[in-house]
């Protein structure tokens, strides 16, 4: 029996042949991998809203342009807190469309406040999305950099610091892991895209179920959210806190929506954006976007400290 031998030119072809094979499945694998963030091309539409008394229309940032009910004064918020991050948060003027991933806008819906938060092209900033990209710029912001880790749906861990090291996660179905498909990197505005990018690819409202606990209304403040899991579930999240004099409280609640969009401040009671400690206590939590359960009613990881949590001024 004769046994076949390649020649010499033979094996440098089916080497060059294996190499090539080889690198298109690593292109491969980075494009479906290490796809960069892109931001959505966003045009701003305005109209003339009526009056309302809880809005000033020349206010810019979520402090200066929602005003608390009358008799309710805004909880005072240390400078490090989320509560002190989302009253500084800049907005689109008063009268802002909600804006799309894909550069459209939705003038039918009426938001109290349409943040300038940065938006994605791809179509994953949906609203567990958007809560995670809030969360994760104040840590940025605040030099947390050690807390932007979340779990994806099937539980895998996806850390910034991993993100960073030039790790990218894989995914098929519900498998995931981490391949080594870029270079190490410093912090960059487009690396933490990137990496905020996968992350709402793979994580949603189960994962942020998942990782967060039941709170009482008593014990709610700015950062925790109610959370519906499901696909799609929904949720939504807390951004600012008043009180009045016998002590009664009230908040404001921030969304993102599908399809992705802009994270906005909604209208809860009409005219009226914020929600009470009350009405937070109900067996089912009335809130305008949908209805959820009292246990729905969560605090993610360790939650948000703020002035009201330590007792300063």
């Amino acid at each position: 029996m004769k046994l076949f031998k390649l020649t010499k030119k033979q094996a440098i072809r089916d080497i060059i042949i294996l190499v090539l094979l080889l690198l298109i499945g690593w292109g491969v694998l980075c494009f479906y991998a290490a796809r960069h963030w892109k931001p959505a091309e966003i045009t701003v539409h305005t109209r003339q809203m009526p009056e309302n008394p809880y809005i000033v229309p020349a206010g810019d940032t979520q402090e200066t342009r929602i005003l608390p009910p009358e008799g309710y004064t805004r909880i005072p918020a240390a400078e490090d807190s989320f509560l002190h991050f989302m009253r500084k948060q800049p907005l689109y003027p008063d009268g802002s469309d909600i804006y799309m991933y894909d550069g459209t806008s939705e003038s039918g819906v009426m938001a109290a406040a349409v943040y300038q938060i940065p938006l994605g092209n791809e179509g994953y900033q949906q609203c567990a999305d958007s809560i995670i990209r809030l969360w994760s710029t104040y840590f940025r912001e605040t030099g947390q950099t050690e807390k932007l880790m979340f779990h994806l749906t099937n539980g895998m861990e996806c850390g910034y610091d991993t993100f960073r090291k030039g790790m990218r996660v894989l995914a098929v179905l519900d498998w995931s892991m981490w391949m080594p498909l870029a270079l190490p990197a410093e912090d960059s505005d487009q690396l933490f895209n990137d990496w905020l990018m996968t992350v709402m690819r793979y994580a949603g409202t189960i994962s942020l179920y998942a990782e967060s606990q039941t709170i009482s209304a008593k014990d709610a403040h700015a950062g925790d959210i109610i959370c519906h899991p499901d696909s799609p579930g929904h949720v939504v999240v807390i951004v600012d806190e008043a009180e009045n004099a016998a002590g009664e409280r009230c908040f404001l609640l921030a969304q993102g929506w599908i399809p992705a969009q802009s994270c906005h401040i909604f209208y809860n009671q009409q005219e009226n954006p914020w929600i009470t400690e009350e009405m937070l206590s109900q067996p089912l939590i009335q809130t305008a976007p949908c209805t959820f359960q009292a246990d729905e009613l969560r605090r993610w990881g360790e939650g948000f400290p703020n002035a009201a949590d330590k007792g300063e001024s």
